[in-house]
Parts: structure tokens; sequence; C-alpha cells
């Protein structure tokens, strides 16, 4: 498979152990209110149906959402990933595989997807399609796709390396250590900054920019919530979308245009 920039560099900065702690650090840390209203809404309605939980990284959602069926999966397209992964949970069934094409995956068998931070956001524009698709294949009729992607409207989209953003704690020699290792890293952040910005892409109600996560190493996919509804249409799931705010967990209507939201969590179902 070739990759393409955006590809390469995002899987370049995952594979290394500052990433993978950068990725500890924000899942005990932060609680996202709107994916916690999210998964309470497919509990309801998964009735014990298999799970396929992709981009499961080091195993932040395996302990969330394993509990919720008999038959979980957990899927990431890094080897390293896959490996902390399943020395941290030895009882969950975790594969090395690829979002985009679910190779050996079976067709209409899983009633929920799960996609979580932002994770469809480390595709290309592209290849995102190719994702969607691949979830409705596998998808069972009513089965659920629940995901988060980054919202263009929202402050997340336009961040600056030299504006010092902390990780929220109450611990205050916490908050003082992590205010200065986010001043230590402003030059590495400007330099990453410099070099993804020759990649930035523009188009109706999207685009391809750097964010701050990993000091400004990866190269992200921000939409619009319009534009989001319509590629789920184009790839075939009903309009029986719900959507939640990430910060607040407040439901937004999918017909809204822009708001404040750092990101959606989206919960889009397959018709029947």
């Amino acid at each position: 498979m070739i990759l393409d920039i955006q590809d390469h560099r995002n899987r370049s900065t995952w594979s290394k152990p500052h990433a993978q702690r950068d990725l500890d650090l924000w899942s005990t840390s932060h609680i996202f209110r709107g994916e916690e209203r999210a998964r309470s809404h497919v509990r309801e309605l998964l009735h014990q149906r298999p799970i396929l939980d992709l981009g499961v990284g080091t195993g932040r959602t395996v302990p969330l959402l394993q509990p919720m069926t008999t038959d979980y999966r957990g899927l990431d397209y890094l080897p390293e990933m896959v490996e902390i992964c399943k020395r941290r949970h030895p009882n969950a069934r975790i594969e090395l595989g690829d979002a985009r094409y679910l190779a050996g995956y079976p067709d209409a068998y899983f009633g929920l997807v799960n996609f979580s931070f932002n994770g469809l956001d480390a595709v290309s524009h592209g290849d995102r399609i190719l994702v969607l698709k691949s979830v409705r294949r596998v998808l069972a009729p009513g089965g659920m796709f629940h995901f988060s992607t980054l919202n263009i409207d929202g402050p997340g989209f336009g961040e600056r390396p030299w504006r010092i953003q902390v990780g929220r704690t109450r611990n205050p020699l916490r908050y003082a250590f992590r205010a200065l290792d986010a001043a230590l890293a402003i030059p590495v952040s400007i330099w990453n900054w410099a070099q993804l910005r020759r990649s930035e892409q523009r188009g109706p109600g999207y685009a391809v920019a750097p964010i701050s996560a990993h000091r400004f190493g990866v190269l992200v996919h921000f939409t619009s919530l319009k534009r989001q509804m319509d590629e789920l249409a184009d790839a075939g799931f009903s309009g029986d979308v719900v959507v939640f705010e990430n910060d607040t967990g407040e439901r937004i209507p999918a017909e809204v245009g822009a708001t404040t939201a750092h990101w959606f969590e989206v919960v889009a179902r397959s018709p029947g």
C-alpha cells in the first residue's frame, strides 16, 4: 500500500513512545461528556450484539465497550499499538488491520462499530469515504456507527503552536509540570507545524490541517456538520443520525450549521 503524506506522518508520530504517553494522559485526565452521552445511547440499543472497535490504540475504550457484548474485537493499523493493547487487555480480541478496508470481517455482522477520539480524521479526505463504506458493509441491519470528528467551525481549527495549552487537572503540582512541559515543547511544535502546513488542504465544508496534539505532530481532517451528514448519506447510512457536542454532551440537531464544539460525537445507523 502506498502511503500519502498525511498517512505517513500520522503513523510515524503515533509509533513514537511520547505519543503513546500522550494518549495515556488524555485517557486518564479527560472526560468527554459527549462521548458518554453517545455511549449511553448506543448501549440502550445494542442488546449485546457484536462490537468492532476501530483505532483502539493503547486500549482506552476496551473496558468501556467489552462489557457491552459477548463478541468484542479491537482493531488498529499500528503494530506498536496492537502489542500495547494486547498486553494491557489479554482477554480482549485485538487485531491488526485497516479501517479503510476491514479485510476479513463479515458483511452485515456488527451491531456497533466504534471509532472514537477522532480516529476517522487521521486518514486523508479521499480515504474517508472508504472508511464509511467499509463500516457500512460490516454493520448489521439497524447497526450503529459511533464516531467522533473534528469541527471545522470549532476552536481546534487554526490552532497555533505558540499558544500554550495545558491539560486540565485539580492537582497544582501536576498542572505546573504540564505547563512547564508545554512551554519546553514550543520549539518542536513550531517546527512540526511549519512542516505540516505545507500539506494543508481546503475544500467545500472540510479542511486538512495540523492540530496541537502530539506537539503538532499529526495532520487531521476537519469537517462541517452538514458535510458529514452528506458523506454519511453517500455511504448508504440512514437519515437517523444523532449528534452530541463533545464537551457539554448537548445534543445537536443534525441540520445545524456552525457550532462552537471542538468535535462532534456522531451515531449513524445502517438501514433496516
